[in-house]
């Protein structure tokens, strides 16, 4: 079924099932009280629910009420209100930073982006899409769980520096139908609807379809100001077009998800070195994911889960050079088979043990001139490969938990990785814990870094080596009083045969390469607090340090900053939220960008009153003009500017 039939028949289906009544709260973790956080299940750290004090990691929780509050539009903006985390773009896709780590040149594949505990990353770019170019939206989010560190011990590849789990919504967390609509600066329209409830013979559904277009803004660009040929300007090639579709269903023991997108994004910036200003130069990322899980106890004690994942990726761009248009066209299927089994049968031990196949029959990338037809690339090729995992959540003593875990992964012509994992955690009482944590993670070489070579930008590396990181960590949380919290955290992390992107002297082409040995350490420390009647404010601040062989690592900040504050404004019948995010000076690959503090405000409605609820998000505050390192196929951009100040007005009804 074509991507368009799809999503006309989820709308339909929404439109006919839709029920007239409100949508709960039941995302509002941010209402509990301080101690009991603690106690709220996460799923991404372990493969299974476990308490948020218990889990082998440091993980930042976003409920959607967070996201609502403070007018996150994407997954990435959401994410980067975690400790340790910040994002930049390139007017194409959003990027993903943990802890000093976003290479220009990378696609997120250093992250693993989970939707209800089943992979995202596609196996071609292994990218985390993160931004509107994600496969879901936010809307459908209920709450995100963010794990910093190494993953590959419960899910392989990809999960060197985190893991991000989008835990969408249920049915019976929805009960009702909303839509929504936005207006936003450049042009920009959206429109939401989102229905979910379960029937009386025990089917739970939710169900979803979002709209985006944004003409955009011109955009002025000094390296591209050359009297007599242009004027710097890209006249509205900025514009962005998106659809997306979901049907969740849940009935006994068996669950299955569908997610359709497709984004289309005009490039302004004239990379790979086309024409600048020109027409037709856009970027358009097509995906179709079906995943189905059951769960079932096989005896006592004994029970099993079985997931079956399909995915669908498909990316095409055109480069507008002077006479002739080069197109890119790429296309990846894959399925995953996963079984798991958890026991529970010896005192004090809960044990779980798994295997995943996985296959990859169609990796496909080609790259042409349209006309006259000149192919430069058409590559096509499969793979397979598989993954054994065991891990131990035993309870040594009162207030003593240990997490031991290790995975062995394997794929076509590469030698066995192991991956081990182990968290010691003290938990005397519910206002203290403390977690000591090591790991091993890996990542291997991707079918783009090692097949993608047109000769004519880029060429392709087929004996790149696989990544693989060491980490250890320690990290505590205090939560004195009823509200007020603190958290600390010291990591140091060992990286070898790190995969970066570089341009060979000899050729002039890009092309991946492993680097030798670095070195990663730093500090994180937040804190919360509530006040007043319903006001709470959280702040974070993190240090952070890479050393490597030839100089200081790109778009790396030393220092990160955030503060969120949000709570009632009884005299506008308002609620505000605001984000404050700062970060130092970053290397770019000729100079530095300067470090910029920015934020964002948002004003929402706090009571409906049978018109609907409103909102309207102020974004970059202060109109702060600051910029982000970008790879060497923007060039000669060296660093690119930023949004200025922009607005978004929501209107929203519950049917």
């Amino acid at each position: 079924m074509h991507l368009r039939a799809r999503l006309v028949f989820i709308a339909g289906l929404i439109a006919a099932s839709a029920n007239p009544a409100s949508l709960r709260a039941a995302d509002d973790i941010s209402g509990m009280r301080l101690e009991d956080l603690l106690r709220v299940e996460v799923q991404g750290a372990s493969r299974y629910a476990q308490p948020l004090a218990e889990a082998p990691s440091a993980v930042t929780l976003i409920p959607a009420a967070d996201i609502r509050r403070f007018g996150f539009r994407d997954i990435g903006e959401a994410l980067q209100s975690a400790p340790g985390v910040y994002t930049s773009q390139d007017r194409a896709y959003s990027y993903l930073g943990v802890r000093g780590f976003s290479r220009p040149g990378d696609y997120n594949t250093r992250i693993l982006l989970l939707v209800d505990g089943a992979r995202n990353n596609d196996p071609l770019f292994d990218q985390a899409l993160i931004g509107n170019e994600a496969p879901i939206d936010i809307d459908w989010i209920k709450r995100l769980e963010f794990v910093p560190g190494p993953g590959s011990a419960s899910y392989g590849g990809n999960a060197l520096f985190g893991i991000a789990n989008a835990v969408l919504w249920s049915g019976a967390d929805l009960d009702g139908t909303r839509v929504s609509f936005d207006a936003s600066s450049g042009a920009g329209r959206r429109a939401s609807l989102l229905s979910g409830g379960r029937t009386a013979a025990g089917l739970d559904w939710v169900a979803g379809i979002s709209a985006y277009e944004r003409r955009g803004e011109n955009l002025y660009f000094a390296e591209f100001d050359r009297p007599g040929i242009s004027d710097g300007v890209a006249h509205h090639r900025d514009g962005e077009r998106y659809v997306k579709a979901m049907l969740k269903l849940t009935w006994e023991n068996w669950r299955g998800t569908v997610t359709a997108s497709q984004r289309t994004k005009d490039v302004p910036t004239a990379y790979f070195n086309t024409v600048f200003d020109a027409p037709g130069n856009f970027a358009r990322d097509r995906s179709f994911q079906v995943d189905v899980a059951r769960t079932s106890t096989l005896a006592p004690f004994l029970d099993q889960q079985l997931r079956l994942h399909y995915g669908h990726y498909e990316y095409d761009a055109d480069y507008p050079f002077v006479g002739v248009v080069n197109r890119d066209l790429t296309r990846a299927d894959w399925w995953n088979a996963e079984w798991q089994l958890a026991w529970t049968g010896w005192s004090g031990h809960r044990l779980l043990g798994g295997i995943e196949l996985r296959n990859q029959p169609r990796l496909l990338q080609r790259n042409y001139n349209v006309s006259p037809r000149v192919d430069n690339l058409n590559e096509r090729n499969a793979g397979h490969g598989a993954g054994i995992f065991v891990q131990d959540e035993w309870r040594i003593a009162p207030g003593w938990l240990t997490n031991i875990g290790v995975r062995v992964d394997t794929s076509e012509g590469a030698s066995p990785v192991t991956s081990p994992r182990a968290a010691l955690i003290w938990h005397p009482r519910d206002e203290l814990t403390v977690k000591l944590m090591s790991g091993r993670a890996f990542r291997a070489a991707n079918e783009y870094e090692r097949h993608y070579g047109d000769n004519v930008n880029q060429k392709g590396n087929p004996d790149l080596r696989e990544e693989r990181v060491t980490t250890h960590e320690a990290s505590a949380e205090f939560t004195p009083t009823a509200t007020l919290r603190f958290g600390l955290g010291y990591y140091r992390y060992k990286v070898r045969d790190l995969i970066e992107q570089e341009t060979d002297p000899a050729d002039g082409l890009l092309v991946y390469r492993n680097r030798d040995k670095l070195s990663a350490h730093g500090w994180e420390t937040d804190a919360e607090i509530l006040f007043g009647e319903g006001w709470r404010m959280r702040g974070s601040l993190a240090w952070q340090s890479i050393s490597q062989p030839g100089g200081e690592v790109m778009n790396s900040p030393h220092r990160l900053g955030k503060l969120l504050l949000d709570g009632p404004l009884p005299a506008l019948g308002a609620t505000l939220g605001l984000n404050l995010q700062a970060m130092s000076s970053r290397r770019t690959l000729l100079s530095r960008v300067d470090g910029h503090v920015t934020g964002n405000l948002v004003l929402r409605q706090a009571e409906r009153l049978g018109h609907g609820l409103w909102s309207l998000g102020i974004y970059n505050l202060t109109n702060r003009h600051y910029r982000d390192p970008v790879g060497t196929e923007l060039a000669p951009i060296d660093a690119l500017e930023r949004d200025d100040r922009q607005w978004r007005l929501g209107w929203e009804l519950e049917l």
